[in-house]
This record gives structure tokens, sequence and C-alpha cells, in this order.
């Protein structure tokens, strides 16, 4: 397991060589040490991999709320995010992240070859954020919008920019390859080892070729030319960020623990009632996840609620939506009533007196605690894994659900079968989990690995059961519950696939149109006249060739 400071790192590392002036007795160089400007390349590029650990956690996050698998506030959905909501991704993207990489490039140019690898590092992360700014916001400046001096860069079709995300991992394949001469000061990720650097790259192109699949006729051939030849992230690869349990000086923990652990209980966030549901009820054996994702603070919920005011909670003294009712969708309560406390989608009251009743993360992926019956109200910062989670980015278990969905359409394999490795590998990684908690728990309350076989079972009979739909559903609704972290890649496959029909729909009947990409921030538009503000979020990516109307079915 890694547990680096990041932050701390980067603090010391600018401190070191930013703050202190030298003397140069003999007028000569120690080949030995760094020059000053080999030191900023090592400081840009522990800033680049840290920034985007940052950036994939903040726009993971919509991705998330919109596909269930978090709690969203507001049943309108173009007043759920304003324009003004973007701004600082967009500048964490454009001026911490690719602005970076250039800045470091530029300063690689003249060293004669020696930091190849760390271009070729930062080649796999731009191309990263390029794909995922445009799977969020569409056509975005790429071609001219690294430039110095100009101001007004001019908008690139999203598919442009795809294409130059592919070129920028065929060139970083061909430096991880060759010789090494200058290691990465602090790989954050794969502790300098290309060949793994290597088979990321391979995986975001799956990712790029999945996502084109219905707009390029070869996108589904490509993805599985690379998928044949195994040179992709295997178990135990998987791309994640992982923050600190440092808490001051800087605070390296994971955002969402820093929410939810805290004197007063959870402050913001709360859990997503059809994930949990789903987790508890969708199969004959509740999901051996479930206590990895969700700490309880209390046994159950109504004897916790006001049985007249609702105070609480609200919904509990409310009448269920007949949109909810007419089709037997969770509502304000899982139907267990276990303590599981969250909220249904698009739920917009205000934050009652709940602190110290609601659901909270868990020990994944927020490095919360893990729930072993203990029912202990969060009244403190040091719990579980005091923040030491993860920003999962890309895992090794997303592979497999992606090539269960080629599989589904007429790519190669049994969609069962990867489906069933997908949820392997996931349930695998969430296990170990419980050696991150600095606080001693319950260990008998760790799920028997019998329980992984027979949930999984349960989901893969019922798959090989099922109708064509049926089986996306299942689909689906597995590959969310995998993505708690971030919802990056359901976003992309809710608007790809249409796929689960059957989630939990807006509380509000008529919530709006599911929006198929976010409004451009307003820093950008009132900076440059060639970003011209969407007239509504109805407007599609390029490779999303769904109904305007009506798609997803669920919204």
């Amino acid at each position: 397991m890694k547990n680096i400071k990041f932050i701390l790192i980067l603090a010391i590392g600018l401190f070191t060589f930013h703050s202190c002036e030298t003397i140069d007795l003999d007028k000569r160089e120690n080949p030995n040490e760094l020059t000053p400007s080999q030191a900023d390349i090592d400081l840009s590029m522990n800033a680049i991999l840290i920034r985007l650990g940052s950036f994939t956690e903040q726009v993971g996050e919509y991705g998330s709320e919109f596909t269930r698998i978090r709690n969203m506030f507001g049943n309108n959905y173009a007043n759920v995010y304003s324009p003004a909501t973007f701004s600082g991704q967009w500048n964490l993207a454009y001026a911490d992240i690719l602005n970076e990489i250039r800045a470091m490039n530029a300063q690689i140019d003249g060293l004669e070859g020696e930091f190849e690898k760390h271009r070729a590092v930062g080649e796999v992360v731009e191309a990263y954020v390029i794909v995922t700014l445009v799977d969020y916001f569409g056509d975005i400046p790429y071609s001219e919008g690294l430039s110095e001096t100009n101001l007004t860069p001019a908008i690139d079709q999203g598919s442009d920019v795809y294409q130059a995300a592919l070129d920028l991992l065929d060139d970083a394949i061909v430096k991880f390859q060759q010789p090494t001469t200058v290691e990465l000061a602090n790989d954050f990720y794969y502790d300098n080892d290309y060949e793994v650097w290597e088979r990321l790259a391979n995986t975001i192109k799956m990712k790029i070729y999945i996502q084109s699949r219905l707009v390029d006729p070869n996108a589904l051939s490509n993805f599985e030319a690379i998928a044949s030849s195994g040179n992709f992230i295997q178990e135990g690869e998987d791309f994640v960020f992982e923050w600190g349990s440092n808490l001051d000086n800087p605070n390296s923990r994971h955002p969402l623990y820093n929410d939810q652990y805290a004197p007063g209980g959870p402050a913001v966030h709360y859990m997503s009632n059809w994930l949990m549901d789903r987790m508890v009820n969708s199969q004959d054996v509740p999901d051996p996840r479930i206590r990895y994702y969700f700490y309880r603070q209390v046994d159950d919920v109504l004897s916790n609620v006001n049985p007249e005011t609702g105070e609480e909670k609200r919904c509990v003294v409310q009448t269920i939506p007949p949109h909810y009712a007419n089709n037997g969708v969770v509502y304000c309560v899982i139907d267990n009533n276990n303590g599981l406390w969250g909220r249904d989608h698009g739920s917009q009251d205000g934050i009652p007196p709940d602190g110290f009743l609601r659901t909270a993360f868990g020990i994944y992926p927020a490095g919360g605690r893990f729930d072993d019956d203990s029912f202990e109200i969060i009244d403190d910062n040091n719990y579980g894994a005091e923040g030491n989670g993860v920003s999962p980015i890309i895992l090794a278990s997303t592979v497999d659900f992606w090539r269960a969905e080629a599989a589904l359409v007429g790519g190669a394999g049994a969609a069962d079968q990867f489906l069933e490795s997908a949820i392997t590998k996931h349930i695998n990684y969430v296990r170990t989990f419980t050696s991150r908690s600095a606080a001693t728990f319950d260990e008998t309350f760790i799920p028997d690995p019998s329980v992984d076989a027979d949930y999984i079972n349960s989901v893969i009979t019922a798959f090989n059961a099922g109708t064509t739909q049926e089986k996306l559903n299942i689909h689906a609704e597995q590959f969310f519950i995998s993505l708690i972290g971030n919802g990056t890649d359901a976003y992309n496959f809710y608007r790809r696939v249409g796929a689960p029909t059957d989630i939990q729909p807006n509380i509000e009947p008529n919530p709006g149109p599911f929006p198929r990409s976010f409004f451009y921030p307003t820093s950008e538009v009132q900076a440059n006249p060639n970003v011209s503000q969407k007239e509504d979020l109805t407007v599609r990516v390029f490779w999303d060739n769904n109904p305007v109307s009506g798609f997803p079915e669920n919204n």
C-alpha cells in the first residue's frame, strides 16, 4: 500500500528549491547534483500528478450525482449546476495541469532526452484530462488552448481532441519502451514501472475506443485489438490517486473524509438511497462491499425520526411520489430499515439536525470507518483509515466492464465471463482496505470470502437468465456500484447505453431533460469570445448519437 503524503512532499519541495539562496564558491557544477531547471522538472511532475488526483475527484463527483452513485441535490437538472460551478475545475485542468505539462516539456526540450519518461507520463496525464474535458463539456479549446500568447483560443471539435489524445498516448508508449536515463523523483502511481505506464496508456486508448463506438465504425475492432493483446492494466495495477492521513500542515486526507469525519458528523454529503438499496436488495445475497462503502451511525432509521414532524428526515412524513409508488422505486428508507440513512435522487430538502444520524462514506474509497455494527456517532476527525483513501481514475475491473459491454454489442468473448471477472476484481480490491484502518474494529464483521462467491453467482445467474435489456441493466448496475469514488465512466456509460432503465428517477416527476453535457464555465465564456454558452444541457458530446429527448429513459 502506498501511503505517501503527496501534498507534503510538494510543499517541502517548493520550499527547498524556491526559498533558498546559494553561493557558488568554486564556480564549478557538481555533476551529481540537479541544476535548478532539472529540480523544477521534478517539482512540476509532482504537481501534475497530485493535481490529477484532485481533478479526478472533483469532476467525478458530477458524474456520480447524475448516475445516483452519490446523492444529487436539486430536482431540476438545468439548475443543479450553474455555469459558475465549473470554473474551478476548468482552471485546474488548463492552468494547473495542462499548462504545467507544457512548461515542464519546455524545460525538458533542452536536456538531450534525459527526462523522456517525465514527458511520457505527462502525455498520459494530458490525454486523460483532455478526454475527460470533452466527455463533460463537448468541444473545447485545445490546439490553441495552451498558447501563452493567444488569450482567445479557438474551439476544437471533440473528435479532434480525442484523436490528439490517441496521438499523445502512442508517443508515450514509444517513450516508455526506450531506455531510461532519469527516473521520476516521485512516481505516485506506479513507482517508475514504465511497463505498467505503457499498459495504462493502452487502457486509456481502450477507454477512448469504447466511448467512440457509436460514431466510429473502427472503434470496436481497435478496442478488441488491444484487449486481445493483453497489454492493458491488470489486477493490482489500478490507476488511483492515494490520499494520505495527515491532518494538519497540510491536510492530505481524502476530501470526502474531511467532510464526513469531523465534529458534528457528516456536514454536506448524503449517501444515495438508490446505491444502498441496490447493494442490499438487488440480489439474493447482499453485496459484500456494503460494510466497506457505508458507515452507519444508527442501527435503524425510523426510530430516530419524529413520526409527527419528520424533523430529522422529512420524507418519512411525506407522501411517496406517484411515479415512485407506481413503479416500486425505493423511497426515503431502505426496505429493511437497518440504519442506512441517505436521500433520494433530486431531493432538495434543506439540512436538518441529522449530522449524528446519516450514513457516512466508509473505508472505501474515502478512508473512513469499516462498519462493524458499532453504531458510534462521528464527533471527531480521527476514525478508521483517517482519510487514507483513494480517488479511482481507472480500475482493472473497469476494463472488464468495458469488455462485457463490447461483448454485448457484437465484440469478442462472453459477456457473463467478463462481468464475473469485473465484479471479482473489484471486490478483491475493496477487501484490501481493511488493512488501512488505524483504529481497531471487530474483524468478525468482515464478510467471509464465501459471501463473495454467493453474491457473484447470484448476479451471473440473473444476468444469464435475462433479456437483452435486463442484461444491460444488470451490467450497468454492477458497473455503477464499482465506480463509487469517480462517476465519470458511469456518466459516459449512461449516455452511451441508456442503462439501467430501472434506475431511481428524479424525485421531481418533470425534472427537465437529462444533461448530455455541462455548461461551459462562466469564466471561460466571459474571457474567450470563441466560446459560446450552450442554450441548454441537451447538447450532446460528439460520441453521443442517441436521441435528444427521452434518453436516458429514466431520468
